[in-house]
């Protein structure tokens, strides 16, 4: 349950006494540990006041005053009952507001933003943004419909509750109660913050109250596929034509260095001639719109080729299944090929950046723009530099000191 917090003052501002050494009472307010000043409308002489007694002295001479003053303590503790009714987290401004009749000012809440949050980024998709950015929004929605009836009894929160006490409430539940992974959990708050900013540039409010919540995400080890788990791969017996057909899409992706969204889309127009006068892959990333190519390799070619006639000029190339069913046939074909490592369609990407590039002395700056990539510190997270490549490089620097 949310626990509001309220007290009043009456103090004498010195600071304003005009000539006839009168001075104005005001109200100080602590609501929530945060200070308002109302004034009362009332003056009196600094040194008739009592601080400690909260009254006009001598009390026997001031009893219009004193009543006053009690009259108008009574209406702030009215007001400020009648906002706990509502159940929300009171705030200064909202006290202030509801105190001299003013209209209240919409109160935007967590759920609702990212309702409308989302409706927006979904007109987008394949524009801006891509479906599966769309879908771990509308997971993040689906955590926070079931996370906040549980633990703040409500159906939803103003968002200047979304604070680091929400932050830290979420990932507990995140990592407890759904089984998510360190990074997995911090990548729901991270979008739940892109609404907050959302909500801040159409002005539902001013400040960010998770700007002290900070991030960190662990990286992850990457063990890319040798030259000879590929080959293993490659040339594995597999009876089912689907594993045949994940099997393709991956072994191109090893070789292209596609990302699992890339290659899905990939079209005969894609294919163009490139400067050497053999076939490139041309086309922008999906997920960030840069343009990239990648000259086609023999092994990328022979899948090619299997491919050629069986899909329309307009038509995607590869019989690309959805993620999770290319990840699940690609775990069954790791177990048929013996193959330790887990296979997902992420691996070929970070495959082709380590195994068949790096490691075969391709720079990272020109890895890096095959990649896609405009920050090259990007490409440095893929491309793990294998000891082959250690080796090669400090047996060529031998060779120099000889």
């Amino acid at each position: 349950m949310l626990q509001n917090t309220f007290n009043v003052v009456f103090i004498v501002k010195a600071e304003k006494t005009n000539k006839k050494g009168i001075a104005p009472i005001f109200a100080k307010i602590k609501i929530n540990g945060r200070k308002i000043e109302l004034t009362t409308s009332r003056k009196i002489k600094a040194q008739l006041w009592s601080a400690e007694t909260q009254q006009a002295q001598p009390v026997s001479k001031q009893k219009e005053l004193n009543d006053y003053l009690l009259t108008f303590k009574g209406k702030l503790y009215t007001a400020y009952s009648q906002l706990l009714s509502t159940g929300e987290r009171i705030t200064p401004e909202q006290f202030k507001e509801s105190f001299f009749g003013k209209p209240a000012v919409k109160v935007y809440s967590l759920i609702e933003t990212t309702i409308e949050h989302n409706e927006q980024f979904e007109k987008n998709i394949g524009k801006k943004y891509s479906y599966g950015s769309f879908k771990n929004y509308k997971t993040t929605l689906k955590y926070l419909k079931e996370f906040i009836p549980a633990y703040y009894r409500k159906g939803d929160i103003p968002l200047l509750l979304v604070d680091y006490k929400f932050g830290e409430m979420f990932y507990d539940y995140l990592t407890s109660l759904k089984g998510c992974k360190e990074n997995g959990a911090n990548k729901q708050i991270q979008r739940i913050k892109k609404i907050v900013n959302y909500a801040i540039r159409l002005g539902y409010i001013l400040t960010n109250p998770m700007a002290t919540y900070s991030l960190t995400f662990k990286q992850p080890s990457r063990y890319p596929l040798s030259s000879e788990e590929i080959d293993l791969l490659r040339n594995v017996e597999l009876s089912s034509e689907t594993l045949q057909k994940v099997r393709d899409v991956f072994i191109f992706q090893c070789f292209t260095g596609l990302s699992y969204s890339d290659v899905k889309r990939l079209k005969h127009f894609h294919l163009l001639a490139g400067a050497d006068g053999e076939t490139w892959i041309k086309m922008e990333r999906q997920k960030t719109k840069v343009p990239f190519s990648i000259p086609l390799l023999p092994h990328a070619v022979t899948v090619f080729n299997c491919y050629l006639n069986r899909a329309e000029h307009n038509e995607c190339f590869f019989p690309v299944l959805s993620n999770q069913k290319m990840n699940d046939n690609l775990k069954v074909i790791q177990h048929i090929a013996g193959i330790g490592k887990n296979l997902t369609t992420h691996l070929a990407r970070h495959t082709f950046a380590t195994t068949i590039t790096l490691s075969n002395g391709v720079p990272i700056e020109t890895v890096s723009k095959m990649l896609g990539h405009t920050n090259l510190r990007t490409t440095q997270i893929y491309a793990k530099v294998v000891d082959t490549k250690i080796s090669s490089d400090m047996k060529a620097l031998k060779d120099q000191l000889r």
